[in-house]
């Protein structure tokens, strides 16, 4: 929250947003606690003003979900945008942003390596799979970053 009202007092509330990422468990960050304290957070965001939450949600082939509950009460507690993104489907996003319990869906990596990615959903078409994360974001050649096929 220090960090937070730090840059809400340089930048401004309006251009401010914090990322949270429930049950994302990289380098031991599972945290058994973490959707109670993501709420305990939201509310002091909240009360901050600032632009937006982004969930980072889990998004490995057996990642927990985030249950209904929690996301009702995030939109409760935090009255601004709310941001979610871990490798949803359209469908999936439609969804939530037709139940209001988010108001954007992220689709980065979908976009990475399908960059006519909104074409391919229109015409249902087949995505291409990401065959090596460690190469998602640059490195010595386009591999995995730059060379991915249009449809």
């Amino acid at each position: 929250m220090e960090i937070t009202k730090a840059v809400v007092d340089e930048i401004g509330n309006e251009k401010t947003g914090v990322r949270l990422s429930p049950f994302i468990s990289f380098k031991d960050m599972n945290d058994p606690e973490i959707l109670d304290t993501i709420m305990i957070a939201a509310k002091e965001l909240n009360n901050l003003d600032i632009a937006y939450i982004h969930l980072c949600e889990a998004d490995w082939a057996d990642a927990p979900t985030i249950p209904l509950d929690f996301r009702k009460k995030l939109r409760v507690s935090f009255e601004h945008t709310i941001i979610a993104t871990g490798n949803k489907t359209p469908e999936e996003g439609e969804q939530l942003l037709q139940e209001n319990l988010v108001d954007l869906i992220g689709f980065g990596r979908k976009f990475l390596s399908n960059p006519d990615y909104p074409n391919r959903v229109k015409l249902n078409a087949p995505l291409n799979e990401i065959s090596d994360n460690h190469t998602l974001f640059g490195g010595g050649d386009a591999r995995g970053y730059t060379d991915f096929t249009f449809l």
